[in-house]
């Protein structure tokens, strides 16, 4: 079988003194395969393990809000370390840098790394491996199925991935196993930056003015799963483009960091509802009758959760013009250029855009709603990256614009899912050609009657003007 772990360098067999894992996207200490396997590894040959995770003072449009979710769930993740006897550090800035001193001091048997598709962290990780003499892997926790076992190439559309999956799923979709207190330990035990000093660096970070209702952490990360799975699913196929109806699993914050992953909400799912979802039971007869309302809404989200999901890493991971409408596909990128000289009827600054003054109350709502929870409505979401289009003089400077917004205000901004998101409405990606119009090609279009069909867009205006 093929394996979540990925070698980064071909460096010799050392016997070394431990065991290191770089925490980072992967921001827990539960369902945490990297953890699992760097802990595998230090107990076969009976090392002392050490989890260290490296705070960048600047990530992208990341803002103070976003630091601070993530520097509070990790408080989390050491207190549960420590009740395993592993020690937790923080370093603060270059990673390679910090962790090839760390390397020089401790001299590891090996280090591994969580995965992820996004330039940034792929390229530090290689420059950390060319840099050391221990062996240094990549260990895909984030994804049910890993990144490279799914597809050996970018998929065209989740029509093309959704087959992959539905292949590969029940190899992987089982119990990842339990951490272990660890049995040997440092001494001393290692340190680094302490909290204070992380607050310290926090309070440099300009802030971007949401104010957000999640609670950080990976016990609130499960009790939030469980509430939707109790009182949130059954209304997800019907409800989820309502954007007043409350009917979205609010789950993508502790996705993005790592705090609870796909793979536990997909067991919890199949643990507590009698009827697994279709992805794993897909060449069995449909449902139908009384439990077939469930089965729609659990297949539903498990689409969203596992197909959508897993389509976006894959797309960032072979494509890197993730962010940029060169990544677009041939027939998206010619279409834009056929209109770029299209007269726009409203054309408007970044500035009017941000502080949501155009003329379109709708989608001034849905920048309003981002600006002061931290997320927008995933329908809403769609139709307020397609109205960049429109009122910008490119599709260049949309794409950048859209994103700029989305990681500086979102919180659970500068995720892959966001920047597919960015590309389906600007770009196409994913997506077919459409009937041709003005400005946008045959990219597709939205419309505010497609909203008002879905729900009462006044009271959703209402709400946030």
């Amino acid at each position: 079988m093929a394996s979540r772990v990925l070698e980064l360098n071909k460096a010799p067999a050392t016997e070394g003194t431990c065991v290191l894992y770089v925490m980072s996207r992967d921001q827990r200490t539960r369902d945490n395969h990297a953890l699992l396997e760097a802990q595998a590894e230090a107990l076969e040959h009976k090392l002392p393990l050490l989890v260290v995770f490296n705070l960048l003072p600047v990530s992208g449009y990341r803002k103070r809000e976003h630091y601070q979710f993530m520097v509070e769930g990790l408080k989390e993740v050491e207190a549960d370390l420590q009740k395993k006897a592993i020690p937790f550090v923080v370093t603060i800035g270059s990673m390679p840098k910090n962790i090839r001193a760390l390397a020089r001091d401790m001299m590891p048997h090996s280090i591994y790394f969580d995965f992820s598709p996004l330039r940034g962290p792929r390229a530090a990780q290689k420059e950390l491996a060319g840099a050391v003499d221990c062996r240094v892997v990549v260990v895909d926790t984030h994804n049910i199925i890993p990144v490279w076992v799914t597809s050996d190439k970018e998929e065209w559309a989740a029509h093309t991935i959704r087959r992959k999956i539905h292949s590969h799923i029940e190899d992987w979709a089982h119990e990842p196993g339990v951490l272990r207190k660890h049995p040997h330990e440092f001494t001393p035990k290692p340190t680094g930056a302490s909290w204070s000093e992380v607050n310290e660096i926090l309070e440099k970070i300009p802030k971007s003015g949401i104010a957000h209702s999640f609670t950080p952490g990976e016990a609130a990360a499960k009790r939030k799963v469980s509430s939707f799975i109790e009182t949130g699913l059954l209304k997800y196929a019907n409800d989820r483009n309502d954007a007043l109806a409350n009917a979205q699993s609010d789950l993508s914050p502790y996705l993005h960091y790592g705090q609870i992953s796909a793979l536990r909400i997909l067991l919890d799912i199949m643990d507590k509802k009698s009827h697994p979802p279709q992805i794993l039971t897909s060449f069995k007869m449909p449902i139908h009758g009384k439990e077939a309302h469930e089965s729609n809404s659990i297949d539903s989200f498990i689409e969203e959760l596992v197909v959508r999901k897993e389509l976006a890493d894959n797309f960032c991971f072979y494509n890197p013009h993730y962010d940029s409408l060169k990544g677009a596909k041939d027939w998206a990128a010619k279409t834009l250029a056929d209109h770029a000289d299209d007269p726009r009827e409203f054309v408007y600054t970044k500035a009017q855009l941000e502080n949501a003054k155009t003329h379109d109350e709708l989608w001034n709502a849905a920048q309003n709603q981002l600006r002061k929870s931290g997320k927008i409505h995933g329908y809403m979401r769609m139709y307020w990256a397609k109205k960049i289009l429109e009122w910008t003089n490119t599709p260049e400077t949309a794409i950048s614009w859209a994103v700029e917004f989305n990681d500086s205000y979102h919180l659970d901004g500068g995720d892959p899912n966001g920047y597919v998101g960015i590309l389906w409405s600007i770009a196409g990606m994913h997506d077919r050609p459409w009937f041709d119009r003005s400005v946008y090609g045959t990219i597709r279009y939205m419309a505010q009657s497609g909203a008002e069909k879905r729900f009462d867009t006044k009271k959703y205006i209402e709400r946030w003007t």
